[in-house]
């Protein structure tokens, strides 16, 4: 007995040094393959000024854990081989042979399964490149099988043991029993509270679902061949905005227009991770319906580049944690052990900054974001709901959990809305499981679009170029500078980066009412925007409010108003686009170099936020352009000190860069170009080509 004993201590260091050993090579492989991380790092951190006492206790917990995983896994193994000899009565050598085989059976499986589950793990990778996706497979189920039949004959073994401890049973047994009886009467509480709806005809429900980066032209109900079959139900029984616009296509810029109804000139949000705020939050609408009886949540799966929180008005944000430590472990937790928990119940406490967050994307199960909406969605209510919640799915790299990539970003981007399409499918079961849709007005959107360097996400056709007498040879005009040409004139990519990228600045948006009369079904044209979400909401429920840039769209939904909207101009600008992030395949150093230089950490918050001395260079890269009946003027910045300007007649195509044609007078140029400096002011530098249009007001 003493052997046997002695044998199970020894087996237990053996394994010890065993999984020492793995977690070393864990973390050689992770930094060789993650392109040289720890230099990276160093390089962030020396510009950014990291304040590592707030960084540091997170960090410590992350590495806290991963060692307690690898713990309980040699833990495991030696437990397991411990009471399979007690059940077959093995010799102490044999013992501890069966250990370091089930610690490298163990091993392999873990690895297997992580390259099973999440196929594009830099671990899986390196099973990938030894075996075959089939063969890879096969042997997966083959480890599992010998752990089985391990598993039991330890549960033999354990048998044995308790056999001998009748009492200690008998005790055990009680415990577990007062415990499920307590958790039972626990989990019936919430489910006889639930049942009530707060909302009523003259207080609805309000409930903002947003779809990043989804261009409409991608759903079956505008004409894509993949079906969509959430959103095109929903739009089929919806108030449509077939030419809806964001005013800046980035995330942050667009959800602070939605809250505010206020151009991202106005309120200085005009880039993401902006600091400065110039506006009353007081007056967003979450504040305002919070003001008039309403509870108000905020829910999204991607805080990196939008830090949208309980400032705004929100009683409740469901969101990953926001700062430094989303980018840094968000990034670094890639690894077998974690990678197996992190979307499990545990795992949602383990590693918060990696359950339901969309940026991690190795291990981003879309059916963990939603998990974390359900409790809040099934809590006792007693007002009216005002619920924001926004999905980041098809944002790029248009990857999740589960779905390698592919090598065309197209059906990559494709299979991202298909998902994100699913996700929308089974929030909408939730709300309705929870009674939150019987009074409640829904309005989906996107809150930009997508580019994916397909033809025609530039609006400037070749063959449709009006060039000026003295371009006899009909030479294209760069948008860009010279060190950037790999892009056609009638393709772009990403969003935010170019004003005639329409694909980037088309939305989605439509208003559809459940339980609540005085909505038409109806695709209404005309140039809307998300400025009017905000008064359409706070029209339809008697609010009077401060006026911002927003019409109300609430005659029109309710056919008040057949025509669609007439808005003389509006105005979009682009945000800061460096060549790195101007494809569909940015490279992730590139991007992060690029930038790196233009952030900043707040060493209280740790949030990264833009540094203010950067902000004149951003705003002297963007480009402008403005919206007027059926023609569209941008305004590129070829240098600091000069503008390019592109006129293109949004019913023919055609389009020119000087406007002295013939061609340009038939335009109100002179109204747009006015309409442009006086709304962007100093913003707007030299624009060329423009000898013989007579501004209003005149340009520095």
């Amino acid at each position: 007995m003493q052997s046997t004993q002695s044998s199970r201590s020894h087996l237990f260091f053996y394994l010890l040094l065993l999984t020492t050993f793995f977690i070393f090579v864990e973390i050689s492989f992770f930094i060789h393959s993650s392109g040289f991380y720890l230099e990276d790092f160093k390089l962030v951190s020396d510009h950014l000024k990291i304040p590592i006492h707030k960084i540091f206790p997170s960090l410590a917990y992350f590495l806290f854990v991963q060692l307690m995983l690898h713990l309980l896994f040699t833990m495991f193994i030696w437990s397991m081989a411990s009471l399979t000899s007690i059940a077959v009565r093995n010799s102490s050598q044999k013992t501890e042979k069966l250990g370091l085989i089930l610690w490298i059976i163990g091993i392999i499986t873990v690895l297997l399964a992580n390259q099973y589950f999440y196929p594009d793990s830099k671990f899986a990778l390196l099973i990938s490149s030894l075996l075959p996706q089939k063969i890879a497979n096969i042997a997966l189920i083959a480890m599992l099988i010998i752990l089985g039949i391990a598993v039991l004959f330890s549960i033999a073994g354990l048998m044995i043991i308790l056999m001998q401890r009748k009492k200690i049973v008998v005790c055990g047994l009680i415990c577990v029993s007062i415990a499920m009886i307590g958790y039972i009467q626990h989990a019936r509480v919430p489910i006889t509270i639930v049942a009530a709806n707060a909302a009523t005809s003259a207080r609805p429900n309000i409930i903002l679902i947003g779809v990043d980066s989804l261009r409409p032209d991608f759903l079956g109900y505008f004409g894509d061949n993949q079906r969509t079959p959430a959103m095109d139900d929903f739009l089929n029984h919806a108030a449509v905005f077939s030419e809806a616009l964001t005013p800046l296509a980035r995330t942050y810029p667009s959800w602070v227009s939605i809250l505010t109804g206020v151009y991202p000139k106005k309120d200085a949000v005009r880039f993401n991770l902006s600091e400065s705020i110039h506006f009353n939050l007081k007056e967003t609408l979450p504040a305002i319906l919070r003001q008039h009886g309403y509870k108000t949540i905020f829910a999204t799966d991607e805080t990196r580049f939008s830090n949208i929180d309980q400032h705004f008005g929100f009683d409740k944000v469901v969101t990953p944690p926001i700062g430094f430590n989303d980018f840094l472990i968000g990034t670094l937790n890639d690894f077998p052990f974690s990678n197996l928990l992190v979307n499990t119940p545990l795992g949602r406490y383990l590693f918060p900054f990696s359950y339901g967050n969309r940026p991690a994307f190795v291990t981003y199960n879309p059916d963990s974001f939603l998990n974390l909406l359900r409790p809040v969605l099934s809590e006792p209510r007693h007002q009216p709901l005002f619920m924001a919640v926004h999905f980041c799915l098809p944002h790029y790299p248009y990857l999740w959990a589960g779905r390698p990539s592919n090598t065309s970003s197209f059906h990559n981007y494709q299979n991202a809305v298909y998902r994100a399409d699913q996700q929308v499918a089974d929030f909408l079961r939730i709300v309705k499981q929870n009674k939150l849709l019987e009074k409640s007005i829904v309005i989906l959107l996107s809150d930009h679009g997508e580019a994916l360097e397909l033809r025609g996400d530039r609006i400037t056709e070749s063959a449709l170029f009006m060039p000026s007498v003295k371009n006899l040879k009909r030479i294209i005009p760069r948008f860009y500078p010279p060190t950037f040409s790999k892009e056609r004139v009638n393709q772009s990519a990403g969003h935010g980066t170019d004003v005639l990228g329409l694909s980037q600045y088309h939305i989605v948006l439509a208003f559809r009412f459940f339980g609540i009369p005085g909505q038409r079904v109806a695709v209404m044209p005309g140039i809307v925007s998300l400025l009017d979400i905000k008064p359409t909401v706070l029209n339809f429920l008697g609010i009077v409010s401060h006026k911002g840039d927003g019409t109300s769209l609430s005659d029109v939904i309710a056919g008040k108003k057949v025509a669609g909207l007439e808005q003389p101009d509006f105005f979009i600008e682009s945000d800061f686009s460096p060549e790195a992030v101007r494809s569909v395949h940015p490279e992730t150093r590139a991007v992060m170099f690029a930038g790196v230089k233009f952030f900043q950490i707040n060493p209280e918050t740790t949030r990264l936020t833009i540094r203010k001395s950067m902000v004149d260079l951003i705003l002297s890269s963007k480009q402008y352009a403005d919206f007027h009946g059926s023609w569209v003027l941008a305004l590129y910045p070829q240098t600091v000190h000069q503008m390019m300007p592109i006129l293109v007649n949004l019913k023919s195509g055609e389009w020119t860069n000087d406007l002295r044609t013939a061609f340009a007078q038939q335009a109100p140029a002179r109204e747009m170009l006015s309409a442009l400096k006086r709304f962007y002011g100093a913003d707007i530098t030299f624009v060329r080509n423009i000898e013989n249009v007579r501004l209003t007001m005149s340009f520095p």
